[in-house]
């Protein structure tokens, strides 16, 4: 009676597996430790605070990060997305063998979440440049 009861439970345990869509092999290999979630954020979810540089002239705009440094995207997201306190215009300037490249000027609205640049490669290392030589801040995800 054991054993016949125990057949029972298991058939009862596989129908419901297969009624959710899972298998046998799924519900054995659907493991994961915490490491696999601990420091994974959502784009732009608690995006780190930053201030811009301020620039000294028509050609010398206000920038992020300092001179001479660079940041490099992420595979947290797809593009490098900006949220500003005040409304700018921003371009990405993207490095491009021992130079920079810069893309065409983007306006972004204050507060609220716009791209600098879409579609970047995971690696890609670039710095921002703003329109005037005044300070911006707020928050940026890449």
């Amino acid at each position: 009676m054991m054993r016949k009861h125990h057949k029972i439970a298991s058939l009862a345990a596989t129908a419901v597996m297969l009624g959710s869509g899972l298998t046998a092999a799924a519900a054995g290999t659907a493991t994961a430790s915490a490491s696999d979630f601990g420091a994974a954020r959502a784009c732009t979810a608690d995006a780190p605070s930053f201030t811009s540089y301020a620039g000294t002239g028509s050609n010398d705009p206000s920038y992020y990060p300092a001179r001479g440094t660079w940041l490099t995207t992420t595979t947290r997201c797809n593009d490098i997305n900006l949220k500003l306190n005040a409304t700018r215009s921003v371009r990405t300037c993207f490095k491009s063998g021992t130079g920079w490249n810069c893309n065409s000027w983007r306006s972004l609205t204050a507060g609220r979440w716009g791209t600098a640049a879409t579609d970047v490669l995971d690696g890609t290392q670039f710095f921002l440049q703003f329109s005037g030589t005044a300070r911006v801040s707020g928050q940026i995800d890449y």
